[in-house]
């Protein structure tokens, strides 16, 4: 989502809760603040994309309950809340949580306000962020359309390109192409190309950690941006995905789609120039094709059976 935008949402919702401190937090296995302003309504970069263990924070009430707005207005002798260590660390007297949805009814987060104080908040207060839930829906669906690829519901090219360099962390781009795909087409058709394609992006995304990033860049071919730490991670990460992309005996169609590799490990030249991290990669994943495909293969050194 839009980082600017969503700094001034938060700043409005700030008006009506002075003193409070304010975050959106994306939900899933996960929880991660997206952004967070501190009491005094300013921005808090150091909690800027901070990963928790989602039972581990007082999202997962929102999130794996109901998914309904909630208020708890005495954290340090509710239950559920007085034992979580974020409520001490935080010193969280009251939590208000409501959830934020796209379009399709799927879930990506909470606007969430914190108190210090106990019984900081009411059914008024309740109503008055939801309807900042509901204008922070519409800049979803504004950011997916102009980031989302709408057929596998990854991310885009527009979006590995404007963000690859904002991308901390990040250890290679891994460059995937399907083996085989346009004998898809040609024997199924079309319809039956986008099932498999929309099924590679699915166990694709099953193998990445929860800091990567996957985008299908056009056709069938797929980019991996990760932080897995070593060559020996990439290495399995990519064995894994060629293991899960071979496999496709209980298909309800009779397909043999595989996929090549190539991995271009980020160093000071590609860092922050996505089209020479994707030049490298494609190098690399050239060798596989070259060499009799479903391998993988890095942009230096030696390819991997």
């Amino acid at each position: 989502m839009e980082q600017r935008i969503v700094l001034d949402l938060l700043e409005l919702v700030n008006q009506s809760f002075k003193g409070k401190k304010l975050y959106l937090g994306k939900t899933d296995e996960y929880f991660s603040i997206v952004k967070m302003l501190g009491e005094d309504g300013q921005e808090c970069h150091t909690y800027d994309d901070q990963l928790v263990d989602m039972k581990h924070s007082i999202c997962q009430y929102v999130y794996m309950g109901e998914q309904k707005p909630l208020i708890i207005n005495n954290t340090r002798e509710h239950p559920a809340t007085k034992k979580l260590a974020i409520t001490s660390m935080e010193d969280i007297g009251s939590y208000m949580g409501v959830p934020l949805f796209y379009k399709d009814g799927k879930m990506f987060g909470t606007i969430c306000v914190l108190a210090q104080e106990s019984d900081a908040f009411s059914a008024d207060d309740i109503k008055i962020v939801e309807k900042f839930s509901r204008l922070f829906s519409y800049v979803l669906e504004l950011d997916k359309l102009a980031n989302m690829d709408d057929l596998t519901n990854q991310y885009n090219r527009r979006y590995i390109y404007e963000n690859y360099a904002k991308i901390e962390g990040k250890t290679a781009m891994l460059l995937l192409d399907l083996d085989n795909f346009k004998a898809v087409n040609d024997t199924h058709g079309h319809d039956v190309g986008d099932l498999v394609l929309r099924e590679a992006a699915s166990r694709i995304h099953a193998q990445i950690g929860s800091g990567d990033f996957v985008a299908r860049l056009g056709g069938d071919e797929f980019v991996i941006v990760t932080r897995a730490d070593g060559e020996l991670a990439l290495e399995q990460m990519a064995k894994k995905i060629i293991q899960v992309l071979s496999e496709w005996n209980s298909y309800p169609f009779s397909i043999k789609v595989s996929v090549s590799i190539g991995i271009a490990l980020v160093t000071d030249e590609n860092a922050t120039d996505v089209r020479q991290a994707l030049k490298e990669a494609d190098q690399a994943m050239y060798n596989v094709k070259k060499n009799g495909k479903n391998m993988f293969h890095f942009s230096e050194g030696s390819y991997f059976e």
